[in-house]
């Protein structure tokens, strides 16, 4: 099949091996669209880096050989046109969308698609992934905008586990397509205040239309101080009975922002931490401790997150041709990813492997 293969840090469209033949409750997947994922962008920084962090944390779902070639994407939506055996909730022709999990057949273990040699991602024309995790995408929401449930429900996921209630403060860090997810999931879980710090003019703006009530630009101003000075104006925006508790979503990746905020964030806050760095992070835990800070890395339970993001998406909650800001095909994929790596006029790509 025509996929983009990546590989010694190039990205070249090519012909590849087909996935695997669909095995017991997988359905084969033509790809109408694939977004590109922040993980993408690290591991294609630094696949052995990737891939060693990985396989060190015992964390068999992306460990792939670096030496051989791989097709990355995860974020998908597709029609369906094969099933496995024992598939009964999907058929061929199905609309579908979901989370990009096959189970290898050789070893029993599963694998996210675009992270293994074998089961390819959906920077390509077909994927191979298990039905549990696949979901079919409401009529009148279109393929391209059900990708969006992917990235989205990351943040959905995330104040689930962060234990956000309502009259509590949301903090987000980074308002890529997981910063704007924990904006509108902390709004929908009744969250008073919700800032957003980017450096991004563009990404500010769609902060505030999903549903922040300040986005700050953190080259100019504090976004803890901003939100100390809400509280401390008792500004109309801040409830003035209750301003709960203040949870930091951290959603950049960047390198220092854990120690940042560890040191920044008013006595008895939390940090939960949604877009975590490959690289060596240095913190002083008794700061932690001396602040009575929390830090949840995902930890927690959660129901429904990916359902609720793709209802929202097809319900027209979320503006997702506001969030998608650019398309490609195959050809146009190395291009996107440079693109990506700036992203003053980007949030989120997608690549469409029909597009010549």
């Amino acid at each position: 099949m025509r996929a983009v293969g990546y590989l010694d840090g190039e990205f070249a469209v090519t012909e590849v091996a087909d996935p695997p033949a669909p095995g017991p409750g997988q359905v084969r997947i033509a790809v109408a669209a694939c977004g590109i994922c922040g993980s993408d962008l690290s591991m294609a920084e630094d696949a052995g880096r990737f891939v060693r962090v990985a396989a060190d944390s015992g964390y068999p779902l992306a460990t792939f050989d670096i030496a051989r070639p791989v097709v990355l994407g995860h974020e998908y939506a597709g029609t369906i046109v094969e099933t496995g055996s024992g598939v009964t909730d999907f058929a061929v022709g199905d609309r579908v969308a979901g989370i990009g999990l096959a189970t290898e057949a050789d070893t029993g273990i599963p694998t996210i698609i675009g992270y293994s040699n074998d089961y390819h991602g959906a920077f390509g024309e077909h994927i191979v992934v298990d039905s549990v995790w696949v979901r079919h995408v409401p009529d009148g929401l279109s393929l391209e905008h059900a990708t969006l449930a992917e990235p989205l429900h990351v943040g959905e996921m995330h104040v689930q586990q962060s234990g956000l209630r309502a009259g509590d403060s949301a903090l987000v860090i980074g308002c890529g397509a997981i910063g704007l997810g924990a904006i509108i999931a902390a709004k929908a879980h009744g969250a008073g205040v919700v800032v957003a710090s980017e450096p991004s003019p563009k990404r500010r703006a769609l902060a505030l239309a999903v549903g922040a009530d300040v986005a700050v630009d953190p080259t100019e101003q504090d976004p803890i101080q901003v939100w100390n000075t809400l509280v401390a104006e008792r500004n109309s925006l801040v409830d003035p009975g209750a301003v709960g508790t203040l949870i930091a979503y951290e959603c950049s990746g960047r390198p220092g922002m854990l120690d940042t905020l560890m040191h920044g964030l008013p006595f008895d806050s939390r940090i939960q931490v949604l877009a975590a760095g490959f690289a060596t992070e240095t913190i002083v835990p008794v700061v932690g401790q001396f602040r009575r800070i929390a830090v949840n890395f995902g930890h927690g339970p959660y129901e429904d997150a990916y359902d609720i993001t793709l209802r929202r998406l097809a319900s027209g909650e979320i503006d997702a041709e506001a969030i998608i800001t650019g398309r490609v095909g195959l050809d146009g994929v190395a291009d996107a990813f440079t693109a990506l790596r700036a992203p003053d006029e980007h949030v989120k790509i997608l690549v469409l492997p029909e597009r010549r």
